[in-house]
This record gives C-alpha cells, structure tokens and sequence, in this order.
C-alpha cells in the first residue's frame, strides 16, 4: 500500500534501516495478497495501517526498532493500549494486527519469530449478551416520532434510520448504498448489501421503509440531484450532494438521540442495528432467518439476541410468588 509508509523517526532512530523498511514492504503486500485472499475492503485496509502506524509510533517513542521488538515489548504495548482506554476488544483486535504485520516479516524472513505471538489483548468477563446496546420499542417509536416528515433531510433520515434498526444494517452497509442496490420485482422491494469482508446479502424492505425511501429519492429528484451512485448523500454547504460518511452518520443518529435522552455511552448507528436484533427476536423471529438479515457469518452471534431477550422474558425473580409489598 503507498500510504504505508515507515516514520521518518523510525529511520532516523533506527540502527537497521534497512531491514525496518523491508518489514514495511512486506506488510504492504501482505494487505494487497494476503488479507480477505486478496479482495480486503478498503475500511480492512485502512483498520490494519492505523493499527501498524499506531504500534510504529509507540516503537519510535520508545526507541525501538521492529526488527528487534521482543514479547515482553509486546505486552508492553498491551498495557499502553490497556492505558490509553482500549477495551478488551479493542487491545485484541490491534494486537492481533501486530501478529500478522510479523507474520509477513516472518514469510519474508526478515524476522524469526512473532513476537506477539499468543499475547492475548486480555480477559473480558462480561457475557456478549450484556453488551448490547439497544432502544425499547417505546424508544425507537419516539425516534422515529421525533424526525420531520416533511423536509428534504428529514426524509432522508428517516430512511437511513429505518435501514439500521427495522432491518439491521451495519453503519458501513448504509454508507455503501448506492442508488442502483435497490431492486423492485413486482411488488416486493429489495436491497443489495455490501456487507462485511466483500459479502452481499439481499434484504427485502418493508412496504413503509420502501415507501421513505422513495420519499427521500423523489426529494434528490426535486433538487436536481443525481439518482445515480450514492444513495445517502450530504446536505451541508461544504460537502453537498457527496456521499454520507460513516461518520456523518454518527453525527445524524446522535443528533436525534441526544436531545430524546436516548443517547448512551458507546451507543450509536450500532444501538440502531442492535435494536432490529432484540426487537426481532422479542417479536418471535426465527434466528436463522435473523442471521440471514443481519449478515452474521456465524449463528452463535445472532444467538447473542436470543439470550438478551430471554433473560429478561425469563427472569428467574418472576417465578417466586412472594410479594415484596
């Protein structure tokens, strides 16, 4: 990748110049081949530079060279992220990222061993299911009560809203839409998702989100905006007509949430997509038919709403018939 490029810093300090900007060299081919077999989105290709950038940052602060990282550099840098507020999550995933920027070194044999190998980002004791971040149906009725019907971003909000938490999108999947995913075959309505590591998965709309996003669209017609390409487009003077970035759309969620009081902590597009999964589940969705919609790759994570409802459906405190008062 040319945007991976080695810290001047790094030459400067390091006493292997060479070395240091082969190892940058084979990562880069290791992205471009190796990742996803070759077909890495660019959102993968970004998330794996930040991560190396960010660990060859660290090394030049400490006056490492790569070439010479040890595993206890390693779990050194574990506690830096630990410091820094990286969750459990977080901490594995980047580290997981510094094994495989090793692993390339080790297929080029500029290194001979991985030394993050095994080490672990660390334990999180919390059951998935009390992760989940989600709006009632109450909550999500006012969402919606609370986005104008009438104006041309209203409308357009309305729609994107409705594709995260009536069927389940991934913020990335919304952003990704264009103008042509959408698919009419008589009277039923469809999407094409691009979903995680280059799958596509077809969802099919219902008649009332259908009929917001054809609201929306008529809207771009009004304005003379194109009904090619990007589906979700910016309204602001400075990026008018360009596609919504995922982090505009954070904007636009939290936006709405904040002033209804619904905004937690973490919580935002992905409390949207975690709300189709409770609410579908509670409403008596079979799980293999929510896996499908939500384009899990593995059953037992759908299975992470199954549980969420359940606990509360099935409170063990219900079942004493003692009154407290």
């Amino acid at each position: 990748m040319s945007d991976l490029v080695l810290p001047v810093e790094l030459v400067i300090a390091s006493p292997e110049t060479t070395s240091d900007a082969q190892l940058l060299a084979a990562f880069a081919e290791f992205l471009e081949i190796d990742v996803a077999n070759g077909d890495a989105t660019d959102d993968t290709l970004r998330s794996y530079a930040e991560s190396v950038r960010l660990f060859l940052a660290w090394c030049v602060e400490k006056g490492i060279s790569p070439v010479r990282v040890t595993r206890r550099d390693v779990e050194l840098y574990r506690a830096f992220l630990k410091e820094s507020g990286n969750a459990v999550a977080t901490r594995s995933r980047k580290l997981s990222i510094v094994r495989r920027f090793y692993e390339a070194a080790i297929k080029h044999e500029l290194v001979k061993e991985n030394p993050a190998l095994r080490v672990r980002g660390g334990k999180d004791l919390t059951p998935p299911e009390e992760k989940i971040k989600a709006l009632s149906r109450s909550a999500l009725s006012e969402l919606f009560r609370a986005i104008p019907a009438t104006t041309f971003l209203g409308k357009r909000d309305r729609a994107l809203v409705a594709l995260m938490a009536v069927h389940g999108l991934r913020r990335v999947e919304v952003h990704r839409l264009d103008h042509e995913s959408i698919e009419v075959s008589g009277d039923k309505a469809s999407l094409k998702v691009h979903g995680k590591g280059n799958r596509m998965r077809r969802i099919f709309l219902r008649d009332d989100t259908y009929a917001a996003l054809v609201r929306y669209i008529d809207g771009k017609v009004e304005k003379g905006w194109p009904v090619t390409g990007a589906l979700f487009v910016s309204g602001s003077n400075a990026t008018r007509g360009d596609r919504l970035s995922r982090r505009a759309l954070n904007w636009v969620v939290d936006g709405y949430l904040t002033p209804l009081g619904l905004k937690q902590d973490g919580a935002s597009c992905h409390a949207l997509r975690h709300t189709h999964g409770t609410l579908a589940v509670a409403g008596g969705a079979k799980v293999e038919q929510l896996r499908d919609e939500m384009g899990h790759a593995r059953l037992e994570t759908t299975g992470i709403y199954v549980r969420a409802v359940e606990r509360v459906k099935n409170n063990p405190a219900n079942f004493i018939d003692v009154e407290v008062e």
